[in-house]
C-alpha cells in the first residue's frame, strides 16, 4: 500500500504543479517582452523600425526600444491568433528579422512557437525540477530502505540506475533555467538529454573498451580462448557501435533521397528524432544500470560483515586435477580464514567454516572436501568445519549449506566468502531464497576481474530481463509521445 500511496503522491504533485504553472502563466501571459539580439544580423542598420504584421488585430505593440544591440519589444494580447513581429530597414523597407507571435484562447502570448516562451513560464522548469527531485528522493529512500534490509537485491541496481538518470535530468533542467525558451524547448531538452548523456559517456566507454580489450588479450593468454573470456571485448564493441549508430543514422537520413528530414511538416524529420531519441534512451538506460551494477558490486565487494557470525560459507569452484585448490578458490578460503581471525580478534567469537561444493565429472574429490583439507592444513580444527559436498552451482551451494546449518542452529548468523566480482550476485541468489547472509570478497587478478565483472553484469540484466524489457518499452513509448508533441506543435505553428 505504501508503494501505491507514493505513486499517487507523485501524480498528485504533478497535477498541483501543473495547475500552479498554468495559473501563473495565464495570469501574466497577456503581456510579453520580446528580447532580440541584433548584433548577429549582417543586414541591420541604425535606421530600423519595428511593427506587427497580422490579418486582424491579434497583437498590440505597446512600445519598443533598442539598447546595446538588443531590441526590447513590449507586446499585449488582443485576440487569439498568429501575428509576426518584424524588424525592417527604414531606408528600403527590407526585412532584418521576423518572429512569429501566438495568442492562445486564454490570451496567453507565446513567442516564436505555439508552445514557445511566455511571461513567467520559467515556472515550468522549476516545477519540473521539483517533481524530478521529489521522485528522486522517494527512490533514494526506497534504495536506502532496501539496502538496510538486504544489499543484495537486483532491484537495488535498477533503483540506483533511476537515481543516476533522474539526478542527471535535474542537473540538465537547472541548466535550462538560465536560458529557458518555452515548453517546446523543455520537451526538446528531454528528447535530447539521453543523447547527451550517452555522448558524454562515449569517451569513457571507448577508454573502458580499450582497457577491457587489453585485459581480454591477457586473459586469453593466461586462461585460453573461449566465449566467456571475450565477453568484455564484445560488450565494449557493442557499446561503441550503439553510441555511434544513431549519429550515423542521422547523417545518413540528412542526405537520403527516399525521405525528407528537413521539412518541418513532413514525417521524416520526426521519424529521425524518434529513432535517435529512442535509441539513445535505451542506451542511457543500460548505461545507468551498468553504473548501478558497478557501484553496488564494488560496495558489496568491499563490505566487511558484522563480527557476530556463527558460520561462514565458502563458495566452491573448480579444483585442480590433484584435488588441491586453484588460486581462485584458495583466495576465497584465505579470505574466510582472515574474516574468522578478525572476528576472533574483535569479539572473541569463534566461527564455523562451511566449505561448499560437490564433485564435478572432471574432479577427483568434491570441492567442499578439497576446501576442508586446505582449512585443516592451515590450522582450522575439524570440529569447526561443516562440509557441504553435494551442490553443483551457487544456488545449491547456498541452499544445501543453509539446510546443514539449520540442522545445528536455525537462528545462526551467516557470512559467505567468494571472489570480489561474485559477492553481489551470490548475495542476490541467497536473498531470492529468503536467506539472510553477508558476503566478503576475495581479491582476484585485474585481467580476470574485469571480464568476470562483465559476466556478472550480463547475469544481472538476464535475472531481471522481463522488468528491464518493460522499463525500456515505457521509455520508448515516452520518447514517441514527446516526438509526437513536437510534431503537433510544429504543424500548428506552420498552419
Amino acid at each position: 500500500m505504501k508503494g501505491l500511496y507514493k505513486r499517487l503522491s507523485v501524480i498528485l504533485l504533478a497535477i498541483i504543479l501543473t495547475i500552479i504553472s498554468l495559473l501563473v502563466i495565464i495570469k501574466s501571459g497577456n503581456h510579453y517582452t520580446a528580447k532580440i539580439e541584433l548584433k548577429y544580423f549582417a543586414n541591420r542598420t541604425d535606421n530600423m523600425k519595428v511593427e506587427v504584421e497580422q490579418d486582424e488585430e491579434y497583437i498590440k505593440l505597446v512600445d519598443y526600444k533598442i539598447e546595446n544591440d538588443i531590441l526590447y519589444a513590449n507586446l499585449e494580447a488582443v485576440n487569439p491568433g498568429r501575428a509576426y513581429l518584424v524588424i525592417k530597414n527604414i531606408d528600403d523597407e527590407s526585412y532584418v528579422k521576423m518572429n512569429m507571435v501566438y495568442v492562445h484562447k486564454n490570451n496567453v502570448i507565446s513567442w516564436d512557437n505555439y508552445f514557445g516562451s511566455s511571461t513567467n513560464d520559467i515556472v515550468i522548469p522549476i516545477s519540473s525540477i521539483i517533481l524530478l527531485a521529489y521522485i528522486d528522493i522517494l527512490v533514494i529512500m526506497k534504495l536506502v530502505k532496501n539496502i538496510k534490509n538486504s544489499m543484495y537485491q537486483y532491484k537495488n541496481i535498477g533503483l540506483l540506475g533511476v537515481i543516476i538518470f533522474l539526478s542527471f535530468g535535474i542537473i540538465n533542467q537547472v541548466g535550462t533555467l538560465f536560458n529557458y525558451n518555452g515548453l517546446l524547448s523543455t520537451i526538446n531538452e528531454v528528447v535530447e538529454i539521453c543523447s547527451f548523456f550517452s555522448i558524454i559517456l562515449a569517451p569513457i566507454g571507448i577508454i573502458t573498451s580499450i582497457l577491457i580489450t587489453i585485459s581480454n588479450i591477457v586473459l586469453i593468454k593466461k586462461e585460453g580462448f573461449g566465449i566467456r573470456n571475450i565477453l568484455g571485448l564484445i560488450m565494449g564493441i557493442a557499446f561503441i557501435i550503439a553510441t555511434i549508430t544513431p549519429i550515423w543514422i542521422g547523417d545518413y537520413l540528412q542526405t537520403a533521397t527516399f525521405i525528407d528530414v528537413h521539412y518541418e511538416q513532413g514525417i521524416g524529420l520526426y521519424l529521425e528524432k524518434f529513432i535517435k531519441s529512442s535509441t539513445y534512451i535505451v542506451i542511457s538506460y543500460i548505461e545507468c544500470i551498468l553504473l548501478g551494477t558497478v557501484i553496488l558490486s564494488l560496495k558489496a565487494a568491499k563490505h566487511i560483515p558484522k563480527f557476530n557470525k556463527d558460520y561462514i560459507l565458502i563458495l566452491g569452484c573448480q579444483i585442480k586435477k590433484d584435488g588441491t585448490l586453484t588460486n581462485l578458490l584458495k583466495s576465497r578460503t584465505d579470505r574466510a580464514i582472515e574474516f574468522a581471525k578478525m572476528q576472533k580478534s574483535n569479539t572473541g567469537k569463534e566461527i564455523v567454516f562451511v566449505p561448499s561444493g560437490g564433485k564435478g565429472n572432471d574432479e577427483v574429490i568434491a570441492e567442499g572436501e578439497a576446501i576442508k583439507n586446505y582449512l585443516v592444513q592451515n590450522g582450522i580444527k575439524e570440529e569447526n568445519i561443516l562440509v557441504e559436498n553435494k551442490s553443483k552451482n551457487t544456488y545449491e551451494n547456498i541452499k544445501l549449506s543453509k539446510k546443514l546449518i539449520d540442522d545445528n542452529n536455525k537462528e545462526a548468523n551467516i557470512a559467505f566468502s567468494t571472489t570480489n566480482y561474485h559477492v553481489f550476485r551470490a548475495g542476490a541468489i541467497a536473498n531470492d531464497q529468503n536467506i539472510k547472509m553477508e558476503g566478503i570478497g576475495a581479491k582476484t587478478k585485474a585481467y580476470f576481474w574485469i571480464n568476470a565483472f562483465i559476466r556478472e553484469f550480463i547475469a544481472t540484466i538476464y535475472s531481471n530481463k522481463n522488468r528491464h524489457f518493460i522499463n525500456i518499452l515505457y521509455l520508448v513509448i515516452i520518447s514517441l509521445l514527446l516526438v509526437a508533441f513536437i510534431y503537433y506543435s510544429n504543424v500548428i505553428k506552420l498552419n
